[in-house]
């Protein structure tokens, strides 16, 4: 179904008639010198001025996020197990003929992952691995170039892969007029997934959240709903309960019941209940009675019908009321005031004001720095005790691992005729087992241990900035309206976190580019929550690469094993089990104290980040406060003449302000009322 040309022609009305307010407000934010919210109004112009519109479908690892996207193609396309990818995005966009391109890095990582694609390495050496541009690859091929082939580090595959994204084409009717669906990396598969799909969050349009009915609405999916996807702006996001064949009957309607109880205040989108395997399945079959009971259909004509109707709304509406908050906010009752006032005092009292503010000004950031100092050392601080909890698991996983070999059967069977083939098998299948052991009990000591233990001292950390920090702010607001001489500006009385994040912090949410946002929803401290996104499962499996490789330690081992004779089948499982079990303990125990200190860096990097924030912040709203007064203290020096054209252009910005702001009501309430 596409957008009539009704349709078509209203949005594209709505999109010039905010795209006029953003240049006009831009036009008035620069003449009244105002740097940061320039960079905001510039962000929000090319959000509203890309033509595509993003639907960006996220999720935790194996919930089934390709597989929903793979049953609205029609066809199983993207890999859609739970094998673990690399940090690669998925565009799906529309094209007449199916077809894939693969994007490179720019520019390439100094070091090449061993296992990578004889295509796509013939590819790079061709262009001796400079800019590389795209390469054409088979739709069908995508995996080679997503998941980490069985074997490959993860780690090195994860920092070292040369790809960037793939655009897969596809004949699919919602896809048309530039409606793309976005494929992104779990976002408790590790740290340098989350941060890609997080990234993305601020190019996004639209929001489906797909969600497992085995194991629904977990604390990292609530966290993330809650504190990512509505501070972003996302306020109806597309739910999407994925694997409810999985459910019993009886069962069914109690999961229901709870998936409204926990989602239903974050959406007014319907709650879908599919089963994604079983829409590829009726479709591939052309089984009409399989697909009606995969609860696909309903889903697709919701989504369909929200392309058709809303997007143009959904597209426009968030920037708008980006505008609105920085034009009354920012401009029209706290900069005007000021600069209208010290163009009403003399030149002397102004320079006089600035001049007794000045010591203050660089106080404050003597102050700043103070506080940024005592958090980076409360943060060192807390590496000990990140590194002792990590340790004392890694370690724990060692003395579980013999009585998970020694109690699991392989299905496979050992084979006299052909040992090394058997015997491989067999290893590499009690591998995958101890592999999925370990995952189970990380998973487990994350969510029990290490998670809280990183937000009880991250709150703690920051909640001791908290009182130095609002005093500094107050500080800061009192200096202002003392250098301007107005009675009329108010102390700034947004929450400190709040202007943190506007003043630029991305890292609050994990992200980029976040402040605009950040300003409109409330940004608080409860964002720490998002450590929960960072510690991604993965992130906390670093053992498990490098020396516990499986074809690593498999190969070392049946070297031993059938340079023994061995040929018994019983003997020889006691043997691979005996053999893999030594390994897997030596290999952790050994990796125990890198792991500790590598995994206590990446928290307290994470940490630092946000103190690093906390620092920029400070610095942008002290130089926007000197950035004024010195462009007001210019235009007097010039003299009256001067003074008086710059109260006059200063009338003049007041009254267009004031109009954009009443023809943004306006705009605002007929999209909100459009049917």
């Amino acid at each position: 179904m596409a957008l009539n040309q009704e349709q078509l022609n209203r949005f594209r009305e709505q999109k010039e008639r905010l795209g006029a307010m953003l240049s006009d407000s831009s036009d008035v934010i620069s003449e009244l010198n105002m740097a940061s919210a320039s960079d905001s109004l510039r962000k929000l112009s090319n959000k509203v001025n890309n033509d595509t519109f993003k639907i960006q479908v996220v999720g935790t690892f194996s919930n089934g996020k390709s597989s929903v996207i793979n049953a609205l193609l029609g066809e199983n396309v993207l890999p859609a197990y739970a094998l673990p990818t690399t940090a690669v995005i998925n565009e799906v966009k529309y094209g007449e003929k199916k077809e894939a391109i693969l994007y490179f890095r720019n520019p390439l990582p100094e070091k090449l992952p061993m296992t990578l694609s004889a295509k796509a390495k013939s590819h790079m050496e061709k262009h001796n691995n400079k800019d590389v541009p795209p390469l054409l690859i088979d739709y069908n091929e995508i995996e080679d170039y997503v998941v980490i082939p069985m074997g490959a580090d993860p780690t090195e595959m994860l920092m070292e892969s040369p790809y960037e994204k793939v655009e897969l084409f596809w004949p699919l009717e919602m896809l048309k007029q530039g409606v793309e669906i976005i494929d992104s990396p779990g976002l408790n598969e590790s740290e340098t997934r989350a941060k890609v799909t997080m990234e993305y969050l601020t190019k996004a349009d639209a929001i489906l959240f797909v969600l497992a009915a085995d194991k629904l609405c977990s604390q990292d999916e609530m966290d993330f709903i809650e504190n990512n996807l509505h501070a972003c702006g996302f306020t109806d996001p597309f739910f999407v309960v994925n694997r409810f064949d999985l459910i019993n009957d009886r069962e069914k309607d109690r999961v229901k019941k709870f998936a409204e109880i926990k989602l239903s205040e974050y959406s007014t989108n319907p709650i879908y209940y599919i089963s994604a395997f079983n829409a590829i399945l009726g479709i591939e079959n052309n089984d009409s009675q399989t697909i009606e009971k995969s609860g696909i259909m309903p889903f697709i004509t919701h989504l369909t019908d929200f392309l058709t109707k809303d997007k143009g709304k959904i597209k426009l509406s968030q920037p708008a009321r980006e505008l609105k908050r920085i034009l009354n906010n920012e401009a029209l009752y706290k900069v005007l005031p000021g600069q209208r006032t010290m163009l009403d005092s003399s030149l002397d009292d102004v320079k006089d004001r600035y001049e007794k503010a000045k010591p203050q000004l660089e106080n404050l950031k003597s102050k700043r720095d103070q506080i940024v100092t005592r958090l980076n050392l409360r943060i060192e601080q807390s590496r000990h005790e990140f590194q002792r909890a990590v340790n004392k698991n890694t370690l724990a996983i060692a003395d579980m691992i013999p009585g998970w070999i020694s109690s699991y059967k392989p299905k496979a069977s050992f084979s006299a005729i052909h040992p090394k083939d058997s015997a491989k098998r067999i290893a590499m299948e009690i591998s995958e087992y101890v592999t999925t052991k370990i995952q189970e009990q990380q998973k487990k000591w994350k969510d029990e241990v290490m998670l809280p233990l990183a937000q009880e001292k991250a709150q703690y950390i920051f909640d001791s900035a908290d009182q130095d920090l609002t005093k500094l702010y107050s500080e800061l607001d009192t200096l202002t309206i003392q250098i301007s001489g107005s009675q009329k500006i108010e102390a700034n009385n947004v929450p400190i976190w709040q202007r943190i994040a506007g003043a630029g912090a991305g890292v609050l949410l994990g992200m980029p580019d976040v402040a605009i946002a950040g300003g409109m929803n409330g940004l608080s401290k409860d964002l720490l929550k998002n450590l929960g996104i960072v510690l991604g499962t993965e992130a906390l499996l670093i053992f498990i690469v490098g020396a516990l490789n499986p074809l690593v330690l498999i190969g070392g081992m049946l070297a031993g094993l059938l340079g023994g004779g061995v040929l018994n089948a019983n003997s020889a499982v006691n043997k691979i089990k005996e053999k893999l079990t030594q390994s897997y303990v030596a290999a952790i125990c050994e990796k125990a104290e890198d792991n500790s200190y590598e995994l206590a860096s990446k928290i307290c990097k994470q940490l630092s980040a946000i103190s690093n924030d906390i620092s920029a912040a400070v610095e942008t709203e002290i130089n926007n406060v000197e950035q004024q007064v010195n462009g007001i203290i210019k235009e007097m020096e010039k003299g009256k003449a001067n003074i008086d054209a710059r109260k006059k252009v200063l009338d003049s910005c007041e009254a267009k302000l004031k109009s954009i702001s009443s023809d943004l009501d306006t705009f605002t309430f007929e999209l909100i009322e459009q049917k």
